[in-house]
């Protein structure tokens, strides 16, 4: 589990299921373009500041985060709620001693009234990054690499 802190708030990511890494992969297919900057400023934040990259940087979140929010504006109805409704179904949020889910499956809403649209961006963003970072580095990786000749 990685812990993050957003607005003030600590939160913790648990990693997605095989499933539902790959169904989650399929949905973002479009918007991984979009994606690379911001896992590549995560990367380089997490090595700069530690576990909590960009946690003080408020101006550097949003701008970080402004692609990745375009993408997802891009995306149908349908992809956007089940990439934002899986994401967020793996975060927890600290309340004193306990940590608590702030999405519920079966309602399909938030359970934080003050975690507004930009905020769920960024837990999303966390999320892929953490579930499908290694996956996503491969692809980037494997594609960079010039390919055989028949």
């Amino acid at each position: 589990m990685a812990e993050f802190t957003v607005n003030g708030q600590c939160y913790r990511t648990a990693k997605l299921d095989a499933m539902r890494q790959f169904h989650l992969s399929r949905k973002i297919a479009p918007i991984i373009p979009a994606l690379i900057p911001v896992f590549s400023k995560l990367a380089e934040s997490q090595r700069a500041e530690g576990a909590k990259p960009l946690s003080n940087d408020l101006t550097g979140m949003a701008e970080l985060f402004e692609p990745f929010a375009g993408a997802i504006a891009g995306m149908s109805d349908e992809a956007a709620e089940y990439v934002m409704g899986t994401c967020l179904s793996v975060v927890q949020r600290q309340q004193g001693t306990t940590w608590s889910p702030v999405w519920s499956d079966r309602q399909k809403v938030c359970m934080f009234d003050d975690i507004d649209a930009g905020v769920m961006v960024q837990l999303a963003a966390f999320v892929v990054r953490e579930s499908l970072g290694p996956f996503l580095a491969g692809l980037l990786s494997t594609s960079a690499q010039p390919q055989a000749q028949a």
